[in-house]
């Protein structure tokens, strides 16, 4: 007797066990596929296609790998799927049907519920989210009371590329780069000069002794004497961030071009003006090279770039430099592979921010101008700024730039950080290392080019 109370709760534990174990082990199964299906969607290739082609290629891996024919209402392995009719209240898509605002993609079919979104633009940023429901059915049925289990499941799978990325290089080589990078190098050139920290390339103003105490320009001893400037260490650096570009674009699989610039004096009369010196190219190594190759701000004499040619030392011309490198710029793209599209765009300034361009009231405009920064801006060209400090200390015993340079000088990093694009304007003053702070600020720059979910 006690035997035959208890076969009713063990025939029914058995039942339940063996009925729950087989939709477990179904869902899991259906899990896989689902997981696998999304995956599908969102591969690199898929990536520059639309969200409906994303959501067909998914759809159609969940119904191939499971061997059924969309909408079939046929049983699996005692599974029973639906025949793609009615509304299910868990979907974004209220009935059976499709949808696509523009940037969100949603599908249900009955059994597949599937939503495609994009981040920020096509082919950069893509997440697909599919859920569905089915029933197990139960082999004791009769014993539970119970046809079936429900059974279902959600997955969300995110993808993101690299965008491809146009670099175009504005480098300042003008005469006030040419600052020793270091205090034991400022300290020497001011005992070689009589306390000038400038080292002028003005070939025909020999006024000091180089190490062979031969006489010659500030520069020369500079040079003689293997005081590190800045606008040497800026060479180098951006050297080596194209060395550093090219790994990344590897890493990232993303396509990455350079062009490099530099700019002192405005008037093409100077020998010192704008200059191109490497177009846009993929050949990142030699963007490089004609970084470690530029020449340095030369003046003929003091307030004379040439013989024939006078500017009163008028050498920083960064307004016109953002003139003519706009023009440079063509209109950029998202950065995707998709076929008409074009890379994206950031244009890095490497320089000590002073600007001496026009002379207005016979003195140095001091800052940039920041409406050229906005046109640039609004183009939907990001601005990464180098800033190696311009330095009061450097005018000590300058009586001129006493009275018209150092109490205008703090205009000159407020004005870097609103040109620069948020987040990317770095500061390196003297014993910093430029050519580090130069890598991060390219990598910041990189990362915030990334579409993140």
């Amino acid at each position: 007797m006690i035997f035959g109370f208890a076969l009713v709760p063990i025939a029914f534990a058995t039942g339940m066990t063996v009925d729950y174990a087989t939709a477990a082990r179904a869902q899991t199964r259906l899990n896989t596929i689902t997981d696998a299906a999304a995956l599908s969607g969102v591969v690199p290739g898929m990536l520059s296609k639309t969200r409906a082609e994303s959501a067909a290629a998914a759809i159609n891996m969940w119904y191939s790998q499971l061997g059924l024919t969309k909408c079939s209402g046929t049983t699996v392995q005692r599974v029973m799927f639906s025949t793609c009719t009615g509304t299910n209240a868990a979907c974004p898509q209220s009935s059976v049907g499709t949808s696509d605002n523009g940037t969100v993609w949603k599908g249900y079919d009955g059994t597949l519920c599937i939503t495609v979104t994009d981040t920020n633009t096509v082919g950069l940023s893509r997440s697909i989210t599919m859920s569905y429901a089915a029933t197990s059915k139960n082999v004791f049925a009769n014993l539970l009371n119970m046809v079936d289990i429900p059974i279902g499941g959600t997955t969300t799978t995110n993808a993101k590329v690299a965008p491809n990325i146009d670099f175009y290089v504005m480098l300042d080589t003008s005469g006030s780069m040419s600052f020793p990078s270091t205090s034991a190098g400022i300290t020497q050139l001011r005992s070689k000069t009589g306390g000038c920290a400038f080292a002028c390339h003005s070939t025909n103003d020999s006024t000091a002794r180089d190490a062979s105490n031969k006489l010659t320009d500030y520069y020369g001893v500079a040079k003689s004497f293997n005081i590190p400037l800045r606008v040497d260490e800026a060479k180098t650096a951006v050297s080596g961030m194209m060395t550093l570009a090219t790994s990344t674009g590897n890493n990232n699989n993303a396509d990455y071009r350079a062009a490099l610039v530099s700019f002192a004096a405005a008037d093409s009369r100077a020998n010192n003006s704008f200059k191109t010196l490497k177009s846009l190219t993929t050949d990142l190594a030699s963007v490089g090279t004609a970084a470690s190759n530029a020449s340095t701000s030369l003046y003929y004499k003091n307030n004379c770039p040439t013989s024939s040619f006078c500017n009163s030392d008028a050498d920083t011309a960064s307004s016109d430099a953002f003139n003519r490198v706009n023009l440079l710029m063509p209109t950029p793209g998202n950065g995707t592979n998709v076929l008409g599209d074009k890379p994206q765009e950031i244009l890095f300034i490497v320089t000590d921010g002073m600007r001496d361009e026009g002379r207005s009231s016979g003195r140095p405009e001091v800052a940039f101008d920041p409406t050229w920064c906005t046109t640039v801006k609004t183009r939907g060209i990001r601005i990464a700024i180098l800033y190696t400090e311009y330095l009061q200390s450097s005018m000590d015993g300058d009586s001129w730039s006493q009275s018209n340079v150092v109490p205008y000088l703090y205009q000159v990093e407020p004005a870097l950080t609103a040109c620069a694009t948020p987040g990317l304007m770095y500061k390196v003053t003297t014993d910093d290392d430029i050519s580090s702070a130069l890598n991060r600020l390219f990598l910041a720059a990189v990362s915030n080019a990334h579409i993140t979910n």
